[in-house]
Formats: structure tokens, C-alpha cells, sequence
């Protein structure tokens, strides 16, 4: 039986090192090309590169030249004023104008952050934006400020079977939950709702690898091990993997007045994605240093626990991620050397000499 998660495997004869301020000093200089603002572009070079440090490549800068074609098409405005068009104190709804949506989304969660602190929880959904990128680096906003939270977004046009079915019922839409620990690394559940994402097919392609079995069907509603002919993703665990494709949509594509995947026609970029952040003030809900001791010593006992492979220990979701981030904030991030190409041949609309 196939398991519901996988990781592409890493091949060190493949990979360059990448310094991660040029890496970034690239990033922005390609995004104020096209329009932004410093600030923001700013913004979305930083989350892009902290979805590079956990590991997540196919959402990190791997993608910058997507976004970039974006804006020239006109699907992404790099000077999107972004709205808030509905607000109480403790939920608002902003109007993402067609805006990179990894500006919009930060915005949004820094309001989100906002308003826990001011009443106990934030919730900020957003409309007319973009694709965000890694659901992760959101929650790690909220961590950062010692806080929980969740976060989902609606990616596009349904390209995840319905449970019982071979045909699209849903969007891959991805889904976190970020937890605080300040004696390490903090509870960080980042996960697609299908078996693997679209970006982590792309990886796959990329080394040479094929998919595993039972993950994904091919345009005539057949499986296929083979990365290039997969059209349609399975639901992770079947029917639950399915629930939580829905629900995450109803949360921002229906509870923004927006679309549901399955009525989703046009392509993302032209129909746009919808996010929901959602903020808890834990301190004022317990105090602080009995909730952290609680979660300290679970955390313990989890670890202490008999693993399957003894080389294999038991770890909290995030672990890797956060011990991968502090290995790259030192080494540099690692990424495919077509990766690391792409991003060269970026730098020459910029006259940038990247030094990799």
C-alpha cells in the first residue's frame, strides 16, 4: 500500500549552493524590475526563500519566473492596492487587487496577528489574489510572535479526484497549523490535501525520479508512475484527504464570495486564489508558561517513544523543516542545478552576477 506522503529524493551530485543574499538581493532587484514597490517586493522575496530554507523548493524561488510571467501577462498587478473591505475587531476581509499573493497574504496575517492580540483571535480571509506560495511561512509569522495559527487558500481550478471518482473534484489546496516552542523547534503541520503537491511532481521530473504508485492518474483516469503524464492528483487518505480539499474551499473560496474549485474554468493566474488566516492569543487563553511546559513535556515523551527504525527517531511535524532551516541560515540553501540555472538566466534581465 502507498504511502500518503513522500519526500523527493535529494541527490548532492546534482545540487548547487545557493548564499542567500544574493539569493535575495536577485529576487527583489528581478521584482522591482517588473513594478513592485522595494518593500514589497521584499516581502515576497522573503517568503519565497523561507519556503527555500524548509526545504520546500517547489514553492521557493523556483517559482519567481511563474510570478514574473505573471505580471507580464497583466494577471498579477505588481502595484496592487490592497483592500480591507469588511473589518470588526476580531475578523476582516480584504481585497487582495489582483496583488502577488505573497504580499497580500503577509499582509493579511499580519493583520490577522493584529487583531489576536488585541481580542484573543484574528480571522482574515482574502479574495482577488495569487497563489501564496508555502501555507508554512505564514503560520511561522504567527509562531514568531508567539501565537498559534491556520491558514488555507483556495489554489485554483479542481485538479484533485473526488473521493469515488477519476474525475476533478477539488483544488490541491494546502493547509498549516504553526504552534510556538521556545525551547525548539516549533509544531509546524504543512500538507497538500492530495497525496503530494504539483510543485513536488515537478522535483521529482527534475531528478530523474518517478512518482510512487497510487498517487496520481493520467488524462484518461488511469495511474501513472510517470511525473509528465500525471493530470489529476489523488486525495490523500481517500475520503479525508477529499474533506479537507472542501472544506479548506468553503473557507475561502465560498466564505469569500469567491469560487469553489470544481466551478473554477479559466487558468489560476486568471481565476485568481482566496486565503483564510486564522490567529489564537494562546497567553490569553492559559497562562503562558504552563502551556509551554505541557507542550514541552509531550514533546519528550513523543520523542521518547520506540521507533519503527531505530535510525529513524520520532519526530513532531516541522522537526526536519526547522533543523533544515538552521542548516541552510548557515550553509547556504541547496537547490537542483536546473534550479540554480533558471535563476542565472533570470539575472541577466538585471545585469546581475549571481555568484553560483
Amino acid at each position: 500500500m502507498p504511502s500518503d506522503h513522500f519526500a523527493p529524493a535529494q541527490d548532492r551530485s546534482q545540487e548547487v549552493l545557493l548564499p542567500l543574499e544574493p539569493l535575495k538581493e536577485l529576487l527583489v532587484k528581478l521584482f522591482v524590475r517588473m513594478g513592485m514597490f522595494q518593500v514589497e517586493a521584499e516581502i515576497a522575496a522573503d517568503r519565497l526563500i523561507e519556503a527555500d530554507l524548509r526545504g520546500i523548493h517547489s514553492h521557493g524561488s523556483r517559482t519567481a519566473e511563474r510570478y514574473l510571467d505573471a505580471m507580464d501577462m497583466g494577471d498579477i498587478d505588481p502595484r496592487a492596492q490592497i483592500l480591507t473591505v469588511k473589518e470588526t475587531p476580531a475578523i476582516a476581509v480584504m481585497d487582495g487587487s489582483k496583488a502577488m499573493g505573497h504580499v497580500a497574504a503577509t499582509r493579511a496575517m499580519e493583520l490577522a496577528i493584529k487583531k489576536a492580540g488585541e481580542v484573543g483571535t484574528g480571522t482574515v480571509t482574502v479574495y482577488n489574489s495569487h497563489h501564496f506560495g508555502a501555507a508554512a511561512v505564514y503560520v511561522m509569522m504567527a509562531v514568531k510572535a508567539g501565537m498559534i495559527a491556520y491558514c488555507t487558500t483556495n489554489t485554483g481550478r479542481a485538479t484533485v479526484a473526488a473521493h469515488g471518482s477519476t474525475q476533478p473534484g477539488t483544488a490541491n489546496n494546502a493547509i498549516a497549523w504553526g504552534v510556538p516552542n521556545p525551547q525548539g523547534a516549533p509544531f509546524v503541520l504543512d500538507m497538500a490535501c492530495a497525496k503530494t503537491s504539483w510543485g513536488k511532481l515537478e522535483t521529482q521530473a527534475m531528478y530523474g525520479l518517478p512518482v510512487p504508485a497510487g498517487y496520481g492518474l493520467d488524462s484518461e483516469g488511469n495511474e501513472t508512475t510517470d511525473a509528465a503524464a500525471v493530470k489529476t492528483l489523488l486525495p490523500a487518505s481517500g475520503p479525508r484527504g477529499y474533506g479537507l480539499a472542501l472544506i479548506s474551499s468553503i473557507l475561502t473560496g465560498a466564505l469569500t464570495g469567491g469560487k469553489m474549485p470544481i466551478n473554477k474554468t479559466k487558468a489560476p493566474e486568471i481565476e485568481g486564489s482566496e486565503h483564510f488566516f486564522y490567529v489564537i492569543d494562546l497567553k490569553q487563553f492559559v497562562e503562558e508558561d504552563r502551556f509551554h511546559a505541557e507542550l514541552a513535556s509531550a514533546t519528550e515523551a513523543l520523542h521518547q517513544l520506540t521507533p519503527v527504525r531505530t535510525e529513524d527517531p520520532v519526530r513532531l511535524p516541522g522537526e526536519l523543516e526547522w533543523e533544515q532551516t538552521q542548516h541552510a541560515l548557515q550553509e547556504g540553501i541547496s537547490v537542483h542545478k536546473d534550479h540554480a540555472e533558471q535563476l542565472k538566466e533570470l539575472a541577466q534581465r538585471v545585469k546581475y552576477d549571481v555568484p553560483w
